[in-house]
């Protein structure tokens, strides 16, 4: 059995140099598949300047950004801190919300529900438990939180938790004072200048936090600038730059692609299935049929995962997600990752492929937002674009 030694370093954005050029080659790409992707808009800026901006035919609305707003409500947290009415990111959940001073429940501190090791009990598709049809709000999403039962021990799994991150909602609200929305709008809408937004809201009215906001493109990438400048906008120190390291560093042990609530793009991840994925497939009696259309990937290094989707595509067509979704237990992996040590960018990532990028060492913040009229779900998700963009300077 092979052993991959794995290492992981962040660079202070503040320490990395800026590149001036732009390949163009690739801008021509993301043009080109931004267009074929039913894409509402793409802007993408380099040292503060705009060098492409598109949104093809359409006019600039506030769109619905799904989970990428996991990465703004991460923000909302680092005020809390930074106002001190957080103690600390491993306060216990519990000094907020006493009914949670029982149990297991009692471990759970406010890092674990950013970074996805709370353990609370959850599906990663909010659709069927956050937002069931037909109206697709719950009564009370903080209720709902509060009363999920472990399904792990808390700290020793990272699982994506919508969930935890719908409490963080709550959490804002009881420390300070305000509902999340009149918070985010008061500590950031203001101070950037925003005005024209919208939230999705449970029944009760609360922001629904794992998936609340709904805002222009052009809004939405004056937060990748405030990261990129460590929490500076238009001179103004709006967040500390102490946060906006803390946030995009590893935040657990387990997945160095996530920080808090934003993810990280190493320069490469290599895929393989490996003697010791197969024969946890085996152990865990997957299907001989399916198994056996794999067996051609067996072994394989893929340089990339883009390659490894590509192998997927040609065995199972346009809908090999799901495939693998429903043949393969939740107690196995489909492949093991690689990481190459060197983080590129940090992004946020929602539903549709809604994406906010930061790429430091070229200076270069982009977003690309898809809405759902006209949006087809077998093609138009624009998975290369964070790739894309973090090669884009050179």
């Amino acid at each position: 059995m092979k052993k991959y030694m794995i290492l992981f370093f962040l660079i202070p954005l503040s320490e990395i140099g800026y590149s001036q050029k732009i390949d163009n080659s690739i801008l021509e790409e993301i043009k080109r598949k931004s267009l074929e992707s039913n894409s509402d808009a793409v802007i993408i800026k380099q040292n503060g300047k705009i060098i492409y901006k598109e949104y093809f035919g359409k006019e600039e609305i506030p769109i619905y950004i799904a989970s990428a707003g996991k990465s703004l409500t991460s923000l909302a947290i680092g005020r809390l801190v930074d106002k001190k009415l957080l103690d600390s990111l491993d306060q216990p959940v519990h000094t907020i919300y006493p009914q949670w001073k029982q149990g297991r429940k009692k471990e759970i501190t406010v890092r674990m529900l950013l970074n996805h090791t709370s353990g609370l009990q959850n599906n990663p598709n909010a659709s069927i438990e956050l937002e069931p049809a037909p109206d697709y709000k719950v009564n009370n999403i903080i209720d709902l939180a509060l009363s999920a039962e472990l399904s792990d021990t808390p700290g020793q799994k990272v699982k994506y938790n919508n969930k935890a991150v719908a409490l963080l909602g709550g959490i804002v609200q009881e420390l300070s004072g305000k509902s999340f929305d009149h918070f985010f709008v008061d500590e950031f809408f203001k101070p950037i200048n925003i005005v024209q937004y919208e939230w999705i809201k449970d029944k009760s009215g609360n922001p629904t936090v794992h998936g609340a906001f709904v805002i222009k493109p052009s809004d939405l990438i004056k937060f990748g600038e405030l990261i990129l400048n460590e929490g500076v906008y238009n001179g103004k120190q709006i967040i500390s730059k102490e946060w906006i390291n803390e946030s995009l560093k590893q935040g657990q042990r387990f997945k160095p692609i996530w920080g808090l609530l934003w993810w990280r793009l190493p320069k490469y991840e290599k895929r393989i299935i490996d003697d010791e994925i197969w024969s946890s497939w085996k152990e865990a009696k997957v299907d001989n049929a399916f198994m056996n259309k794999m067996k051609s990937m067996k072994g394989k290094l893929y340089e990339s995962k883009y390659d490894f989707y590509s192998d997927l595509d040609k065995i199972f067509g346009k809908d090999w997600n799901q495939i693998i979704n429903a043949e393969l237990p939740p107690t196995v992996i489909s492949s093991k990752r690689i990481y190459s040590e060197d983080i590129v960018a940090y992004y946020a990532d929602g539903y549709r492929g809604n994406y906010l990028v930061i790429v430091p060492e070229s200076n270069i913040v982009a977003v690309r937002c898809a809405d759902n009229d006209g949006f087809n779900y077998q093609t138009d998700f624009f998975t290369q674009f964070v790739s894309l963009i973090s090669k884009l300077g050179k």
